[in-house]
């Protein structure tokens, strides 16, 4: 028996013994997109957009951070999710009414770091976690400041190819204006449910391209996601505590999470209190 009959005899054994299920390191399937919200592992003690979450999100193997992208008043772009800084910080202010020099004596709660620039998040990231940026949005006068920033640092730390920019499903703050600086770079998010996009007059020709879908969990079902797919579109779901606001948001989260595996979608958004509705996908291995 020659050596190739020998290996293969051996693989077929252990197919028996597993069950068909072996883990070969470097040739997996293209994994599910887990990405951290609310930049990173955000817990009581790990502040939103902060580094420490950030740090707990890559070891716990996310292939995401999603951060908030926000405007100083002199133009600068910081990681903060709202404008507003009390509930994150304890301190009275609004980051659109502060230059970056004031911003950065704040602390966050609990750890005492500073609000991050974008340019140290990405720093941060880079050959490490990739991005979902949350275009908050900006005035008119600083369309162009912001959006240079964002796309200058995603360069200079080989993130854009990789990013997916993110605005809301009702735009505001000239999100799509922004967005669209970044077609044929970075993929954008696709809001649209897939009736409306069926019913769009024309259908970019390399919409599978330049967009990926992102979506709430209940805006979602099987035939949904499926015929985003068969159009050659990712599909991301978003799971946060947000959009819970009758029940137990943590039971229909971690539902939402099943059937959103079940469905097959591509990535999930998620809060940190949901990750345990993960864990069956990401420990598929007989290590």
């Amino acid at each position: 028996m020659n050596s190739f009959k020998i290996l293969h005899t051996i693989f077929i054994c252990l197919c028996i013994l597993t069950g068909g299920s072996i883990h070969v390191k470097g040739a997996e399937a293209p994994s599910l997109m887990k990405i951290a919200h609310r930049g990173g592992f955000v817990t009581e003690t790990l502040p939103e957009n902060s580094f420490s979450a950030l740090e707990e999100a890559i070891r716990r193997g996310y292939s995401h951070v999603e951060i908030d992208a926000r405007i100083t008043k002199d133009s600068r772009v910081v990681c903060f999710h709202h404008d507003e800084l009390f509930e994150q910080t304890g301190v009275m202010g609004r980051i659109s009414e502060m230059n970056l020099d004031q911003i950065q004596k704040v602390k966050l709660l609990h750890t005492g770091e500073h609000i991050p620039t974008f340019e140290e998040f990405c720093s941060k990231c880079e050959g490490r976690i990739d991005l979902m940026v949350d275009l908050k949005g900006c005035a008119d006068a600083q369309i162009g400041a912001y959006a240079s920033e964002i796309e200058s640092n995603l360069k200079k730390y080989h993130l854009l190819k990789n990013s997916l920019i993110l605005i809301n499903k009702t735009p505001v703050n000239n999100q799509e204006k922004i967005a669209r600086r970044f077609l044929h770079k970075a993929k954008i998010s696709w809001r649209k449910s897939l009736e409306q996009t069926w019913a769009e007059q024309k259908i970019p020709s390399d919409l599978a391209l330049d967009y990926y879908v992102f979506n709430h969990g209940a805006d979602f079902d099987d035939q949904e996601v499926k015929g985003f797919q068969k159009m050659g579109l990712s599909v991301i779901v978003s799971i946060n505590t947000g959009h819970y606001r009758e029940g137990d948001p943590f039971s229909r989260g971690l539902h939402d999470i099943k059937s959103m595996l079940a469905y097959g979608v591509d990535g999930i958004q998620l809060d940190a209190c949901y990750e345990s509705g993960l864990k069956p996908i990401s420990s598929i291995s007989n290590d």
